[in-house]
């Protein structure tokens, strides 16, 4: 005899009414796709759950990545700025006469401090970014010494008048055409090294700027500041004269860069 389930459907009012039998295999089906339908939830529920956190777990590695890319077009952007001061570096070396500057890895080698060896444990932006710090250092320091031999670099005419003969292997200096008494200034800062009197170019005086370089003036008429006075640029420091032998009243003006007569026609401009 077949078991078979009557089931029985009404409203709570009992205005509806509906009844159907299912027989005990068929109840047995239905329960295998109900269960078979829960568990397809349930698996696709935690199937998507996990594509959802991939998902997610793939957009924040997008982000990273992104930021990574940043990063390192920074990094790229600071190395060029850093081979662009290194070759700045190496100008201002050549400028002032020193034959070879640190490298870059001289800065951070095994002999730095412990301030400077933690350089090594940061991220390369950061890295970067003390190195910079440490040239813009380095560079203030430079700036000023540049700017302490600017002073002492004889630049501009030391009197007025008109060029009568150049600088050549003949003449150690360029003459200026000027009336008797016009006064000679200080191209630059310095020191009075000498006053003497000279067989060809008269009464001499000759000025010391800096370490490197010197300057002459032959011919004059009188000299107005005394030896080891220190002078400023543009100071009257003599007259021009006639004094030695000379076709006329005029300036004899050598430079001397590290004892080596130099164009002074170079300096005038």
């Amino acid at each position: 005899m077949k078991r078979i389930y009557n089931v029985i459907i009404t409203s709570n009012t009992g205005d509806f009414y509906k009844s159907f039998s299912i027989t005990h295999r068929r109840w047995k089906v239905i329960r295998f796709l109900l269960i078979l339908f829960a568990t397809l939830i349930l698996f696709s529920a935690i199937f998507y759950g996990r594509l959802y956190m991939l998902a997610l777990k793939a957009r924040a590695l997008e982000v990273e990545n992104q930021k990574l890319r940043e990063e390192n077009q920074k990094v790229k952007e600071l190395e060029k700025q850093l081979y662009a001061l290194e070759e700045l570096r190496v100008k201002i070396y050549k400028m002032l006469g020193v034959d070879k500057s640190p490298t870059m890895e001289s800065l951070y080698s095994v002999n730095s401090s412990p301030k400077e060896a933690t350089i090594k444990d940061t991220t390369p932006k950061e890295n970067k970014d003390n190195e910079l710090n440490a040239i813009s250092q380095e560079f203030q320091g430079y700036a000023k010494i540049l700017y302490d031999e600017e002073r002492f670099i004889p630049r501009g005419a030391p009197t007025d008048g008109f060029i009568t003969q150049k600088f050549s292997s003949n003449h150690q200096g360029i003459d200026f055409a000027t009336p008797i008494g016009t006064p000679v200034r200080s191209p630059a800062d310095g020191l009075v090294k000498d006053i003497y009197e000279d067989r060809y170019l008269g009464l001499v005086l000759v000025l010391s700027h800096g370490s490197k370089y010197e300057t002459l003036y032959g011919h004059l008429k009188e000299i107005l500041v005394k030896k080891g006075q220190i002078v400023k640029k543009g100071d009257v420091v003599a007259l021009t004269g006639n004094s030695g032998i000379s076709s006329g009243p005029h300036l004899h003006y050598e430079i001397k860069y590290l004892g080596i007569n130099m164009n002074p026609e170079n300096y005038l401009y």
